[in-house]
């Protein structure tokens, strides 16, 4: 009785995680993040709205930025980064992570404290 109890309460967690984890993922392509930038032009970017907001709405939340490796990918990254203060975020909330798994995208991944 035990061990089924057991194995559906890892299942549900295990589920639980999954689904968590795909709702807070948001990709910012390089075609996105193509064009000239101001501060109208970043906050009209559809992942960042997201970003931003979920940030807000989880005060002890942070912001896992995932990005391509190599020097282009760090330096969309430091701007991208830049922005993000900018916008009001916490630097201290940011985690940079080298590593995407596309070239072309950025992945931001909202996580809860």
């Amino acid at each position: 009785m035990l061990g089924a109890v057991m194995k559906v309460l890892f299942v549900m967690l295990i589920v639980t995680v999954a689904a968590s984890a795909a709702e807070s993922v948001h990709i910012l392509t390089a075609e996105q993040w193509a064009v000239p930038r101001s501060g109208q032009a970043i906050v009209e970017m559809p992942a960042l709205q997201d970003v931003m907001a979920e940030m807000r709405e989880s005060d002890g939340s942070r912001l896992i930025v995932r990005y391509p490796g190599g020097d282009e990918g760090t330096l969309w990254a430091r701007e991208l980064h830049a922005w993000l203060v900018a916008l009001g975020l916490g630097s201290q909330r940011i985690e940079m992570q080298p590593g995407s798994r596309q070239a072309d995208t950025i992945e931001m991944q909202v996580v809860p404290q």
